[in-house]
């Protein structure tokens, strides 16, 4: 089977989307598919995909790493006429022009398209010309994913169609890890995310200042946050006003091959987001066997349950209750790792392929039936 996934974003560019995208095909290539990316994410010249997956780069060389193009139809025609693809697999996130472009330009050329939302509903409706996966029109002629329940609840009560749970995937094998010793007066606290308003790092440092001074004196609360983005700066001034130089560690970016050691040394793992479409960090940590603390009703919810894999907040304050609790009770973090560590989550990459290669099909399916 030959796959085109589109996406406006992917490495080096670093985000859910990307690594889900980057595993997903390399593993779909294993699996005997013929997987391509087309994107509008450029890449510094010496940059090298290293899984063997074909991609098609369309973006404007811009600062920051930001996926652009303004006239993205042509080029995503061209790829997908010369392809010669079974199926095209879109993976839209928040405003994803490239995206959406990807979805009209494989309607027009009769084939088959599968729609995987990796985002929460925005605040405000955007324009269908951004998202035409939620148009009803539209909508009917698409097999319509979602990467949890979160995600996909509101994606059918606004089209009216069903919508299907592809959840992103890892293999647990990437992330087992012997803990190291540790000292239970030490608790070590890490957040993996990319330092944006929306995965809320500034609140994150607001909470954890609280909890370092709600704990007893024995116990030494300490948040490491790996990371890059455009709030690192605000970070780090709030971090020396503060006088939470003590208290709080930034990291910086670090390669993903880091993180499974990284997660040996750590005690909590704190996910302050709301707007959580999925997780793939957290569940990176839990597979590890780290206690998650993330908000409830964002789609780490599919596989962190309050007071097995971890804790769930309601809010800010809740949020606080819960890393005083956790990182004073050095019994309940012991007995919620040994059960992380001990038990694999659902989403698995054996089963990620078969929910993909299922839609596929339906796809498939659905155009022949339209013919």
């Amino acid at each position: 089977m030959r796959i085109a996934h589109i996406s406006d974003c992917f490495l080096p560019r670093l985000g859910g989307i990307e690594v889900q995208v980057n595993d997903l095909t390399r593993r779909q290539l294993e699996a005997g598919m013929q997987p391509e990316i087309i994107t509008a994410s450029p890449a510094p010249r010496d940059w090298t995909s290293m899984t063997g997956v074909p991609v098609h780069r369309s973006g404007l060389p811009i600062p920051a790493e930001i996926a652009n193009n303004p006239l993205p139809s042509r080029p995503i025609r061209k790829v997908l006429r010369q392809g010669d693809f079974d199926v095209v697999h879109v993976h839209a996130g928040v405003g994803s022009p490239f995206a959406a472009a990807g979805v009209r330009a494989a309607l027009r050329l009769g084939l088959p398209v599968v729609v995987t939302v990796h985002c929460l509903r925005p605040a405000v409706p955007l324009p269908a010309v951004l998202s035409p996966w939620t148009s009803r029109t539209i909508a009917h002629r698409l097999e319509l994913t979602a990467v949890s329940e979160a995600a996909a609840a509101p994606l059918r009560e606004r089209t009216g169609v069903p919508v299907a749970v592809m959840p992103n995937g890892l293999d647990p094998a990437d992330w087992r890890a012997d803990p190291l010793p540790r000292d239970p007066r030490r608790v070590e606290v890490v957040a993996t995310m990319r330092l944006a308003g929306r995965k809320r790092p500034m609140p994150l440092l607001a909470v954890v200042a609280e909890a370092a001074r709600r704990l007893a004196p024995e116990v030494d609360l300490h948040l490491t946050v790996y990371g890059d983005g455009v709030m690192l700066r605000r970070m780090q001034t709030a971090v020396a006003t503060r006088g939470l130089q003590d208290v709080v560690t930034l990291a910086g970016r670090v390669q993903r091959d880091a993180l499974p050691q990284i997660y040996r040394r750590a005690d909590v793992f704190i996910a302050p987001a709301f707007l959580e479409s999925f997780g793939i960090a957290p569940l990176e940590a839990r597979t590890a066997g780290v206690p998650v603390l993330a908000m409830r009703g964002s789609g780490v919810t599919e596989f962190i349950e309050d007071g097995r894999e971890g804790l769930l907040a309601g809010d800010d304050d809740e949020m606080i209750d819960a890393l005083v609790r956790i990182g004073g009770d050095a019994e309940l973090r012991r007995r919620i790792a040994d059960h992380n560590r001990s038990t694999e989550p659902p989403q698995t990459w054996p089963k990620v392929l078969e929910h993909s290669e299922n839609a596929y099909q339906r796809a498939i399916a659905r155009t022949r039936q339209a013919d």
